[in-house]
């Protein structure tokens, strides 16, 4: 909830700046302003990328990959050579590539397009000296920003003092300036139609992002209204912080742990004190990735017991590795895909290179041995879509020694599902007997179930978690979980919202994971939670036949 005061903001448009430009050097002098520039930018984008949101780390490790990309650097060194500019060279370079992703009939490359003209407009700052910022850096306190959209390098600079709300013309809730946003804490609505740019600045306003609205101009009784529940809301807050770290006990008496996901060994900083019951996600990539060569087994031990250590002891969920056409590695082939979310990626391409798949589960079963280790490992096979991958990955778990006596009932060592393809949500009562828990990625999940990309605007909005065909899908994983008497987590964004957890524990969901920051206010919506009134809501959001309708049934007027 953000009051405020409106501010239309214009976004600088991708040209020539005259300041880089004046006069081309030398070919030689030319090329290596481009590699500073292109020097700062990457370390721009790696301070970005080890973000402690996950999504957010996700979309400035997509734009490493661009600002490196053959056809980048190779098209800017040509252009140079020809005796242009860098700047020039920059900018001729990536409007070709932008207009080339745009005309592609696929919609992920399609998509690429705002993340390439991003990077120009990084690099284009370096060269030029000029900041594209001036108008985000200057904004008063209680600023409410309206624009057609922002790009990620106009959200990384805004600042929660003075910005309290962001009201956008188009976008999505699923795109790179919506995950920044709400990374900062600024409430957000978009898609409210190009009308918004034509309202007279320094009018009250406020963004409501629980209605997804924008009210101009609220009467006395209505801004009341809104000022009181921007009051509940941090008051929620606050008492949610100060009882962090006690158990999550529904109102009807039954304990809900609440885990942290984790990204990189950094994320453990903030995990420490938030409270989390242990780490429900330990994306594992980070290990892997930046190298030339992939971790060996000591390499993977040492790296996990860390992280387990500072985690008190308690539950680590390690997310097998889960690298593909998306997020690929320099040592194994690059095959091209037209689509790499639907690509070899998560266990296929494990299976496919059973050496690391062997390493990773060898270090883990290794630290689950080890003398003094005290809580529990838990193994996460992602990507799974068909009961015979999980056949698979347990016979290379029964050739690895001490694997059969540290998976015991009560043993030190889980394995567990990832139901993230509708598939395997729609077989989950053949996985649920074979497997000691569920994990359920929302993320995944909605995007494959409504055939949409959430990270492309023109559909995202199609892919959400509240869609009544996610919801059922869920409910199915659920229902599989207690019939073979199975915990089912949710690690997606959906569960770090404390609003949708009624809903969640209504469709059977016993155990959540969410980013450090949220878990103190899931583990106060938990103590909020009454059983009875959960299942009857989440009846009502299975009968729903819009996510819209399901979002009020959250958020009633």
């Amino acid at each position: 909830m953000g009051i405020g005061k409106l501010y239309t903001y214009t976004s600088l448009p991708n040209v020539t700046y005259s300041a880089a430009v004046e006069q081309s050097t030398s070919p030689a002098d030319e090329w290596q302003r481009y590699l500073d520039a292109r020097k700062k930018v990457d370390a721009e984008l790696a301070q970005l990328a080890g973000m402690e949101n996950p999504l957010v780390a996700d979309i400035f490790l997509v734009h490493q990959e661009i600002l490196h990309d053959k056809l980048l650097t190779d098209g800017v060194r040509a252009a140079i050579d020809r005796g242009t500019s860098a700047a020039t060279a920059t900018q001729q370079v990536t409007s070709e590539l932008v207009q080339l992703f745009q005309n592609l009939s696929d919609d992920y490359f399609a998509s690429r397009s705002v993340d390439i003209r991003d990077v120009g407009q990084r690099l284009l700052a370096h060269l030029s000296g000029v900041s594209l910022t001036g108008q985000l850096a200057a904004l008063p306190t209680g600023t409410i920003l309206l624009a057609e959209d922002l790009t990620p390098y106009d959200a990384t600079h805004l600042s929660p003092e003075s910005v309290v709300g962001i009201a956008l013309a188009g976008s999505a809730p699923t795109a790179h300036t919506a995950i920044l946003a709400r990374s900062l804490g600024i409430p957000l609505i978009c898609s409210v139609g190009t009308a918004v740019l034509q309202l007279p600045p320094g009018q009250n306003a406020v963004v409501d992002g629980l209605q997804g609205r924008l009210v101009v101009e609220p009467d006395p009784e209505l801004l009341d209204s809104y000022t009181q529940t921007r009051q509940r809301l941090l008051t929620f807050r606050v008492t949610a912080e100060s009882h962090s770290h006690e158990p999550a006990v529904t109102l009807d008496g039954q304990r809900v742990l609440v885990h942290a996901n984790v990204n990189s060994q950094e994320d453990m900083l903030q995990v420490a004190g938030s409270g989390a019951d242990g780490i429900g996600l330990l994306r594992t990539e980070y290990l892997f990735q930046e190298r030339t060569n992939p971790p060996t087994v000591a390499e993977q031990i040492d790296a996990y017991r860390l992280i387990h250590r500072q985690a008190a002891g308690e539950i680590l969920t390690v997310r097998l590795l889960d690298i593909g056409g998306d997020k690929p590695v320099r040592y194994l082939p690059r095959i091209a895909e037209s689509n790499p979310f639907l690509g070899v990626r998560g266990i296929r391409l494990l299976l496919q290179h059973p050496e690391l798949l062997r390493d990773q589960l060898q270090a883990l079963i290794a630290l689950s041995q080890e003398s003094g280790f005290t809580g529990v490992v838990r193994i996460l096979v992602p990507m799974v879509s068909k009961v015979v991958e999980v056949h698979r990955v347990l016979e290379v778990l029964e050739a690895i020694p001490g694997y059969a006596e540290q998976h015991q009932p009560g043993g030190p060592l889980q394995i567990g599902v990832m139901i993230e393809v509708p598939a395997a949500a729609l077989l989950a009562d053949r996985l649920a007997p074979l497997v000691d828990f569920f994990s359920i990625g929302t993320n995944d999940l909605a995007q494959y179930t409504m055939a949409a990309d959430r990270v492309n605007s023109a559909v995202a909005s199609l892919a959400s978690p509240l869609d009544p065909a996610v919801l059922r899908l869920i409910g199915m994983a659920c229902q599989a979980g207690q019939m073979a008497d199975i915990p089912v987590a949710i690690c997606g964004e959906m569960a770090g919202d404390p609003s949708i957890f009624p809903l969640l524990f209504g469709l059977g969901v016993t155990e959540v994971s969410v980013v450090a920051p949220a878990v103190a206010l899931v583990k106060e919506a938990v103590r909020l939670t009454d059983g009875d009134a959960a299942r009857q809501l989440a009846e009502q959001a299975l009968q729903a036949d819009r996510a819209q309708e399901v979002h009020r049934l959250l958020h009633p007027q």
